[in-house]
């Protein structure tokens, strides 16, 4: 009995030690919810505002409306597809530099400025007019 209750803590002390590095894990590579704080000032730029997608599922362009400015600001995002998938509806702080309109790859918002995520923070679950 005693060898049988033994091994039953070695067997879950076992897959404790084992499972636990694989649960550290869980955040895709390169997918991380704040992958670094950006400061305005020194080329980079903070937006504050509502993430949305818009064209085909297998090439989508994400958008940041930024309410606080009159009329709207509207931001193409570049970065990580996924971590802008996710936040899809969210108001987040994304943080980086920013690039004039290309002009360029159509949709409505082809003469928006393109702004580099280096920094996305989230604020909420939902997309508020920020006063």
């Amino acid at each position: 009995m005693e060898r049988r209750v033994r091994a039953a803590i070695g067997a879950i002390i076992w897959a404790t030690l084992t499972g636990l590095p694989a649960a550290q894990t869980g955040i895709p590579k390169e997918t991380q919810l704040n992958p670094g704080r950006v400061t305005a000032g020194a080329g980079n730029f903070i937006a504050i505002g509502c993430v949305s997608r818009e064209g085909p599922s297998t090439t989508p362009t994400f958008v940041m409306t930024d309410s606080r400015a009159k009329p709207p600001a509207q931001y193409r995002l570049e970065g990580d597809a996924d971590l802008l998938r996710m936040h899809v509806g969210h108001t987040v702080e994304i943080g980086g530099p920013i690039t004039p309109a290309s002009g360029t790859g159509g949709g409505a918002n082809a003469s928006a400025p393109t702004l580099k995520v280096q920094s996305l923070i989230y604020i909420s679950t939902t997309c508020v007019k920020l006063q």
